[in-house]
Order: C-alpha cells, then sequence, then structure tokens
C-alpha cells in the first residue's frame, strides 16, 4: 500500500527519528566489533553479545519509526533491490490512491502527497524517480513546488510530470521545471508508459 504523508510535526519528529536511527545503528555498530575483538574466554562476552541483540531491536525500532514517517521504501529498501519509487501528488485523495494503486501494480513503489508543501519535504527524504504533480492545488500549487524542487541541489535532477487538463511545455519557464505533461483524465497506459519512460533509464545496447 503506498504511504501517505502526514506533515502535521513532520520536520521535528524526522529530524529526531533520523537521528534517532542513526544512534541506534553506530551502538549495534560499536558493540559487534566489541564482541568481534574481545577474548572467547571472557566471562562478558555473553552479556555482550545480549546487548548486541538488545541494540539491534532498538535499531529496528529507530528504523521502523523513521519508515512511519517518509515511508518503508525510503529505509527498508538498499538501492540494487529498490523499484522505482513515484511521488503522487494531488489534492484529491481518490486520484492519490487510484494512481498510487494502479503504479505499484505496474512494477513501481508509491508515496502520496496532498499538496505541493508536502511534495517538496517528501521528494527531499524520499529522492524519487519521477513525480507526478497536480498543477491546481492549495497550499502551495504544483507550479511553485516544481520551481522549489528544480532550486534545490537535492532534488533538481528528479523527473517532475505535470498532471493537468491546461498546462502545455510551451512556455519556455514552465518546460524547464516539467519534463512532461499528463492530461487529465489519463487513461491507466497513459500513466504507467510516461512513468516508465522517466523511472527507469534505458538499458544500454549490446555492442
Amino acid at each position: 500500500m503506498p504511504h501517505s504523508f502526514d506533515s502535521a510535526g513532520f520536520g521535528e519528529i524526522a529530524v529526531d527519528a533520523e537521528r534517532l536511527a542513526a544512534r541506534a545503528t553506530n551502538h549495534e555498530r560499536r558493540l559487534s566489533t566489541l564482541v568481534e575483538a574481545i577474548d572467547p574466554a571472557n566471562a562478558l562476552l555473553g552479556t555482550l553479545r545480549e546487548l548486541c541483540v538488545d541494540a539491534r531491536e532498538q535499531r529496528r525500532i529507530a528504523d521502523t519509526l523513521r519508515a512511519r514517517l517518509i515511508g518503508d521504501i525510503a529505509v527498508a529498501q538498499d538501492d540494487a533491490a529498490r523499484r522505482p519509487l513515484v511521488l503522487i501528488v494531488d489534492d484529491s485523495p481518490d486520484n492519490r490512491d487510484m494512481a498510487a494503486l494502479l503504479l505499484e501494480t505496474s512494477g513501481f513503489d508509491a508515496i502520496t502527497a496532498g499538496n505541493g508543501l508536502e511534495a517538496v519535504i517528501v521528494a527531499h527524504y524520499t529522492r524519487p524517480a519521477v513525480v507526478i504533480m497536480d498543477v491546481a492545488m492549495p497550499v502551495l500549487d504544483g507550479v511553485q513546488a516544481a520551481r522549489l524542487l528544480k532550486a534545490s541541489d537535492v532534488t533538481h535532477r528528479i523527473n517532475v510530470i505535470a498532471y493537468t487538463a491546461k498546462m502545455n511545455l510551451e512556455d519556455v519557464a514552465v518546460h524547464r521545471l516539467f519534463v512532461d505533461v499528463l492530461r487529465k483524465p489519463a487513461s491507466p497506459e497513459q500513466m504507467v508508459g510516461l512513468v516508465q519512460r522517466f523511472a527507469m533509464p534505458a538499458e544500454p545496447e549490446a555492442a
């Protein structure tokens, strides 16, 4: 199921969760190093091993907390195993859910956001391959959000697709913000095909 982003209090909580996860990971690593270095005959070895197990569980809990904030896919998979991540931004819950379900059954992972501000925050934490960006939204519209993503060193390479019935790419400024436009209402084939085009790099040709 897609992870729906909740912006309430996210900033401070996310920072705390990142810090907690990092410290738990470091704690587990240091204990493991100590266990490997200690003399097997040392009476403390059994206690250290128990502490390693406890540290591993604390690290798992910390990762779970972080995952609940920004989505399991952002922390639970390494880059080699991870399916391409698509961020779906739309102020309509039904539109978000339908698009997420379609893409998740088509070989992608999906995370959703309800407005442009949430999209900017989520994109910085999850680094999606593609963003499907509704244009007319409250708080921060799709054009403003795309402009912020393009201006950031962290997110400027993310492929952002405008999802709208009105916009085109004839405007040079708009063309720089969006890689393409997905016309509303889009068919499942159109949405999946466009996401595949920008989320999955082409296979190199055989020599």
